[in-house]
C-alpha cells in the first residue's frame, strides 16, 4: 500500500474512510460494505448506513457467501449514527439516498452510484449480479485509492473531466470505448487517425496514460496488447455525460475498428 493517497500521508491520515449509502441499508449498501472490506487493507475503514434502516436481507447474505465474501458483522444501520464530515468519500447506490444526502455532504466527498433494487427485481439473479457490479466497481475504486499519485483524480476534481472532455482526440477515444467496450493501443491509432491527421501511437500512447492516470479508464494486459476501458467506478453523472454525448454525435465513433488478430502490432 503506498503511505500516501492523493497527496495526503498515510502517518497524519490512519484510516482512509469510506462510506456507502442507500434507503434501508439491507441489501446494496450492505453488500458494500462487506466486499470492500473484503478487498481492502487496514489502511482502509469501511462501513454502510441507511436513511431509513431496516433488516439484513437474506439474500443479499447469501449472495455474498456465494462469491466467498464474509458477512460477519453485517447489521442495517441509521444515519444518524453516522458522523459524515469524518468520511474520505460517501457513495450513494440508490437515487432516493443521492436525493436526501448529497446535499449534506461536500462536492469531493460525494459520489452517486445508481443501483437497481436487487429486493424489488424480478429476476431470480438480481442479487448475485448485484453481487458482481458492485464487486467490479469497488476493485477499480480501490486501485484508484492506492495508486499514489500528486495528479487530481475525477472523484474529487469533476472539472478536471471537463478539460479531458475539451481534447477532441481524448474526447474521441472516450467515445469509442464507451461504444467497444475494450480497444488497444493501434486499434485507437487507426480509428481516429481516418478522422484525425497526424495521430501517432506515441501521442495516443501518452493520452491513454493520462487518462488512466486521472482514474477515467483502467487496463488490462493480455499477451501482446493492453486493452483499455472505461473505468466503471466512474461516478454515474460521469458515465451519464460520455453515455449522452456518444448518443447526439455518433460520428465520432463511426470509423471501423481493426481486427488485432489480423496484422496489429
Amino acid at each position: 500500500m503506498d503511505r500516501h493517497i492523493y497527496g495526503v500521508s498515510m502517518e497524519t491520515q490512519q484510516k482512509f474512510k469510506i462510506l456507502f449509502l442507500c434507503t434501508a441499508n439491507s441489501a446494496r449498501s450492505l453488500m458494500a460494505e462487506a466486499i470492500f472490506r473484503q478487498f481492502a487493507d487496514d489502511s482502509f475503514e469501511v462501513t454502510s448506513a441507511g436513511t431509513e434502516p431496516t433488516q439484513p436481507e437474506p439474500e443479499a447474505l447469501k449472495a455474498l457467501s456465494a462469491i466467498g465474501v464474509t458477512t460477519d458483522g453485517l447489521r442495517s444501520k441509521s444515519l444518524t449514527e453516522i458522523d459524515l464530515p469524518a468520511y474520505d468519500y460517501i457513495i450513494s447506490l440508490c437515487d432516493r439516498a443521492r436525493t436526501e444526502c448529497q446535499l449534506l455532504c461536500s462536492d469531493d466527498q460525494f459520489i452517486a452510484w445508481d443501483f437497481p433494487d436487487p429486493v424489488t427485481s424480478k429476476k431470480t439473479d438480481a442479487f448475485r449480479k448485484t453481487a458482481h457490479e458492485l464487486s467490479e466497481r469497488i476493485k477499480m475504486l480501490l486501485l484508484i485509492l492506492r495508486k499514489r499519485s500528486d495528479r487530481p483524480q475525477l472523484f474529487d476534481a469533476p472539472n478536471e473531466f471537463f478539460k479531458i472532455l475539451s481534447d477532441p482526440l481524448r474526447l474521441q477515444m472516450i467515445l469509442m470505448l464507451h461504444k467497444h467496450g475494450e480497444l488497444c493501443v493501434c486499434q485507437f491509432v487507426d480509428a481516429t487517425g481516418k478522422s484525425q491527421p497526424k495521430v501517432s501511437q506515441p501521442k495516443v500512447s501518452r493520452h491513454l496514460a493520462q487518462l488512466r492516470e486521472y482514474g477515467l479508464l483502467s487496463d488490462r494486459k493480455d499477451q501482446r496488447w493492453v486493452y483499455y476501458r472505461i473505468n466503471p467506478a466512474l461516478p454515474d453523472w460521469m458515465a451519464a455525460v460520455i453515455a449522452t454525448t456518444a448518443e447526439y454525435h455518433p460520428q465520432q465513433t463511426s470509423q471501423p475498428i481493426k481486427d488485432i488478430n489480423n496484422g496489429c502490432v
